[in-house]
């Protein structure tokens, strides 16, 4: 089963002239494909490998909303590790271990992406509960850097063990929670002073990679990726062990149903999924994904997880109440996921009139379809560029009233996606 795509080839700029024309035009590497129906809905957030991008999904029918490429991305050099979404602030935070940098994407595909420089090799990222600091393990120089997220800058480095690789922060704040692989311990961080107060080992030889809070935030949940387990510890006992539970071969990712009820491992380097009981702290039957299951996220409502499969280039959807799976082919190398509201266009704030309120509204050309400036019967580069100025109020409708199907002297999200199948598919 594929997962439905819309104007596949204007997202991966494969096939067509078009495509490739318009992503080095908008903002460089800026793609973007808007699915009217299914804006606002929660959306499933992919950052992929092969394809140099973080898309947005739409649920439950996982139709693309939309796709914005990774600048200076050119593989197979270019590796996106990890993933952290704003959907406040429509951004998703993607950490280059390639490049040493975070890239901060505007899902809207308005504003071209920032990048900010960070440790070496960074390998995980993860956002402060309000949202104003951008946490990010650098895997080569044994440190975190800390983001403001409103400079979009680093205000602070802070030492911590040997090969960070996962990050966690309470939720309220107050405390970041580092898994070091090569060193088998957690760091524990103060977030006010930026200072690490405790270290807790694991289990030596353990390689914890990805760490994860209980709902509650009372006990850490520690994959080690060695030796196909996860430590549980007891945060009101600082680090106290409270057990260690078997899973598949090489555990990563972790994540919990919204009641903390059942924990989800997935196994890298065996397949599958393991659940979790967490008040008997017992492992359940495994669950088949695909190849190299590198994250995993559940849905609020505890009803469906979502599964990233590395080597396979598949996307496994979990239906948590059934333990069944449905895996979708040809996703592209997804890597890392998260869950959030769907990116909007921001509504244009102002109108341009520059003519008096007598004079005639613009008609389109008989027989024009939309987004045919010139009547040429082709939707071409520049004319779909005079569109997206009139939709955010940069010029007049006047300049190509064909966009303006309604006569409302303005130009909609549904106008501009009927222009751009004109563009793809002739008038």
């Amino acid at each position: 089963m594929t997962m439905p795509r819309r104007h596949a080839n204007w997202q991966m700029g494969g096939r067509f002239a078009l495509p490739g024309l318009l992503h080095g035009l908008l903002c460089g590497a800026l793609l973007l494909a808007f699915s009217a129906p299914a804006q606002g809905q929660p959306c499933l957030y992919v950052v992929n490998q092969l394809r140099g991008a973080v898309e947005a999904f739409s649920r439950p029918g996982l139709s693309l909303v939309a796709s914005v490429g990774l600048s200076e991305c050119v593989l197979p050099q270019c590796m996106p590790t990890a993933l952290a979404v704003d959907t406040a602030r429509r951004r998703a935070y993607v950490a280059r271990q390639d490049a040493g940098s975070v890239q901060v994407i505007d899902m809207t595909g308005i504003a071209p992406p920032k990048k900010i420089g960070v440790g070496s090799a960074p390998a995980d990222v993860a956002l402060s509960p309000d949202g104003s600091r951008l946490y990010v393990a650098n895997l080569g120089s044994d440190s975190v850097s800390v983001i403001d997220t409103a400079l979009d800058a680093v205000i602070d480095t802070i030492a911590v063990g040997d090969e960070p690789r996962g990050l966690a922060v309470r939720p309220d704040g107050s405390r970041l929670y580092v898994a070091n692989f090569r060193g088998d311990t957690v760091s524990v961080i103060d977030t006010a002073s930026g200072e690490v107060i405790d270290t807790l080992t694991v289990v030596i030889g353990g390689g914890p990679t990805a760490v994860r809070l209980t709902p509650d935030g009372t006990r850490l949940y520690v994959s080690n990726f060695r030796i196909a387990t996860v430590s549980v510890l007891d945060l009101a006992n600082p680090g106290a062990p409270l057990g260690s539970i078997p899973v598949g071969l090489g555990p990563r990712a972790i994540a919990f149903t919204s009641s903390g009820a059942t924990a989800y491992v997935a196994n890298w380097l065996d397949g599958t999924l393991t659940p979790i009981d967490t008040a008997s702290q017992t492992p359940g039957t495994p669950i088949t994904v695909g190849r190299a299951p590198i994250d995993i996220v559940l849905t609020d409502d505890a009803t469906t997880g979502y599964v990233a499969n590395l080597s396979d280039n598949t996307l496994s959807i979990l239906d948590v109440a059934s333990g069944g799976v449905t895996t979708l082919a040809d996703q592209g190398a997804p890597f890392d996921l998260a869950l959030g509201s769907c990116p909007l266009l921001p509504t244009p704030t102002a109108t341009v009139t520059a003519t008096p309120r007598s004079t005639v509204t613009p008609t389109p050309p008989s027989g024009t379809c939309t987004g045919d400036c010139n009547g040429d019967g082709m939707v071409a580069i520049g004319e779909l560029i005079t569109g997206v100025n009139i939709a955010l109020g940069n010029t007049s409708v006047a300049n190509c009233p064909s966009f303006d199907r309604n006569g409302d002297e303005m130009v909609s999200v549904n106008e501009l996606i009927a222009a751009v199948n004109a563009a793809l598919g002739g008038c």
